[in-house]
């Protein structure tokens, strides 16, 4: 049973807790997260008494409660979610509490706690579970329907669910078949067949019959699933087209010709089947259906396939096939800077320079890859089109509390919670007091906190909070020990990680400057550093840095020098560009110029990439005052 503690009595501030000073009260919060580590509750939580004024104690209450739900009151949890609204932390109890409540299958406390549907899908299960378990089914059932129509697994907690839902006719032979079918296009044969052991005999049969066309998509040719509109089994051709085409495209397009002779397709029906064609043919570069792309595309309506295709020209010095795909793009598009800039070079490749001339200078007023290009090529000085966010006194002293609560989390390197409790302030600010925050950061050295109040407030001009100089002890001496420019690193470490220390990518890269664990490994081999061990110490800065500028500097060795290539390889892997550049004289093939070469980088990612640290390198001359310089010579008259 658990024990009665009221709140007031749980965390009560000692006489003396306010007299502390801040370099004691932060010594006392660091021994009660040491106490709490070995489960030493009562020391930790007189600690926590006694620095209760301390604008961390709420963390240090918030692991107490946490960790010991099966002792504490439901008033205690309650009152901390409340109290504690603004903190992140308080969203984290309330779901761990809720998970508790569920474990104990308290449902009654469970909907007292959180009364509507969470937003965590397994939460969302056991809010349906208490609903019906507390007699309230019918009331949950609008979301419960809305929730079944998924095309992934729902997660087991909702099992029992839907048994009851089904069982007491909620649940109908409809609705399976509407799962089945978001489960058939998004190819999730595993839920296929659970939804079919759900059917009825006759719709089981039926779906048994699609789940083995799924398995073998070109039997569609020989099927009689689809013999007319009427059938069921109609609303999965289309689908079934699309799936035939990843796998065989000519056998697809004979399918379509085939059904397409039996029943009349709809308009979105020919749309959705001659936009997967195309995509496909455009991504395989199945250059035997170009004739067929190029017939079609106009009509498809989409802007993403037709940049694509103008790729495809530029890689091949295709002028006339540039100009005239540039004239199909939606006006957005096509006024772009990346876009106006090609229209300046097709005028430029035939002989019209004027108007060429034109366009370029146009472009050259923006702050990009293709504006430093425009700049480059006409001799003009690069547009920054800064703006600079000032200080004003007083301006965020009402938040003072708030931002005392980030220092000290970044004083306790407590810097996930830090960014997240950021994040959460920033989210309640209007865009004037965002970009103070912003410029509060940067006078603070916090650099990836700076950059996340410049996305916030949209302050694209604000350079000064946007493209923050961090730590120059750790990165000038990185690059000068390779004799590197330190705007460059700047510039890669600013698309890599925002100067997040502890950012982590989603394939495992880490720190500053996104380095893998086997790149950091070999990396650190190479230049005999020693005091690498392990992958944690890719977030401890000053060794990220190091091992990353050193790495980078390899990859310029590997190409003699062009920073095009070397930053191509940074973010692609060096395997990826030897693949990419073309240069082959024995065979004719002199390679194209710049501007093609990267415009056409097979990856979009790598292609962004490539333009974003290039132009970041010019930005952060210009914020160090350094001479403004985009791409050298031989970058710049080199052929790829």
């Amino acid at each position: 049973m658990k024990k009665l503690i009221l709140g007031c009595l749980l965390f009560s501030a000692s006489n003396f807790a306010s007299a502390l000073s801040l370099d004691v009260q932060r010594n006392i919060f660091t021994d009660t997260l040491d106490l709490q580590e070995k489960k030493q509750w009562q020391k930790a939580n007189q600690n926590i008494n006694d620095i209760a004024d301390y604008p961390l104690a709420y963390v240090a209450q918030y692991n107490y409660l946490n960790a010991n739900m099966s002792t504490v009151s439901d008033a205690d949890i309650l009152n901390f979610i409340k109290t504690h609204k603004g903190k992140v932390v308080s969203d984290d109890l309330q779901r761990s509490y809720l998970f508790y409540l569920a474990k104990q299958k308290n449902w009654k406390q469970f909907l007292t706690a959180y009364p509507t549907m969470p937003n965590n899908r397994v939460l969302k299960c056991y809010y349906l579970q208490a609903s019906i378990v507390t007699g309230q089914s019918e009331k949950a059932w609008p979301d419960a329907q809305k929730y079944w129509l998924s095309s992934t697994s729902l997660p087991n907690a909702c099992d029992d669910v839907y048994v009851y839902y089904q069982a007491h006719k909620n649940l109908t032979q409809e609705d399976i078949w509407q799962r089945f079918n978001l489960a058939f296009v998004k190819n999730k044969q595993g839920l296929m067949r659970f939804l079919t052991a759900r059917m009825d005999k006759d719709k089981a049969a039926l779906a048994t019959q699609l789940y083995e066309l799924h398995k073998d998509p070109k039997s569609l040719l020989d099927s009689e699933l689809f013999a007319s509109r009427e059938l069921q089994s109609y609303r999965f051709l289309v689908p079934s087209i699309k799936r035939l085409a990843r796998k065989d495209l000519a056998k697809a397009m004979l399918a379509y010709q085939q059904f397409g002779k039996k029943i009349a397709f709809t308009a979105n029906e020919n749309l959705a089947i001659k936009k997967q064609f195309a995509t496909l043919i455009v991504q395989r570069d199945k250059t035997n259906y170009f004739s067929w792309l190029d017939k079609e595309l106009p009509s498809l309506n989409n802007a993403s396939l037709v940049e694509q295709r103008i790729r495809y020209a530029i890689k091949r010095s295709d002028w006339e096939s540039i100009g005239y795909w540039l004239t199909k793009l939606p006006d957005e598009k096509r006024y772009s800077s990346a876009w106006l800039y090609w229209q300046a070079k097709v005028l430029e490749q035939a002989g019209e320079a004027d108007k060429a001339k034109s366009i370029y200078e146009k472009v050259a007023k923006n702050r990009n890859f293709h504006g430093f290009m425009a700049s480059q090529k006409l001799g003009l000085n690069f547009s920054l089109n800064a703006q600079t966010i000032v200080e004003e006194k007083d301006s965020l002293n009402a938040l003072g509390g708030e931002l005392a609560v980030i220092d000290e989390l970044l004083f306790h390197q407590l810097s996930i919670q830090a960014k997240r409790q950021w994040q959460r302030l920033l989210n309640t600010q209007n865009k004037k007091i965002q970009q103070k925050l912003g410029l509060y950061a940067y006078d603070q050295g916090w650099a990836h906190l700076s950059v996340l109040a410049s996305i916030n407030s949209k302050s694209w001009n604000a350079l000064n909070i946007r493209f923050p100089t961090a730590k120059p002890e750790i990165f000038v001496q990185a690059a000068n020990k390779y004799d590197l420019e330190d705007t460059y690193i700047y510039a890669i470490t600013r698309r890599e990680s925002s100067f997040d220390e502890y950012a982590k990518s989603p394939v495992g890269a880490s720190g500053y400057m996104q380095l893998m664990p086997k790149t950091a490994k070999e990396t650190a081999r190479k230049i005999e550093l020693t005091e690498y061990n392990e992958v944690s110490q890719l977030n401890q800065g000053a060794l990220n840095v190091q091992l990353g500028t050193a790495y980078f500097n390899g990859l310029l060795t590997r190409y003699d020098g062009n920073r095009v290539l070397a930053t191509a390889a940074y973010n692609a892997g060096p395997h990826r560009v030897d693949r990419w550049v073309t240069p082959d004289k024995k065979n004719g093939n002199i390679g194209i110029e710049i501007d093609s070469w990267v415009d056409t980088i097979p990856y979009y990612e790598t292609r962004a990439y490539v333009q974003s640290v290039l132009a970041y390198n010019v930005i952060y001359q210009h914020v160090l005052g350094k001479p403004l310089k985009f791409l050298n010579q031989k970058e710049f008259l080199g052929r790829y």
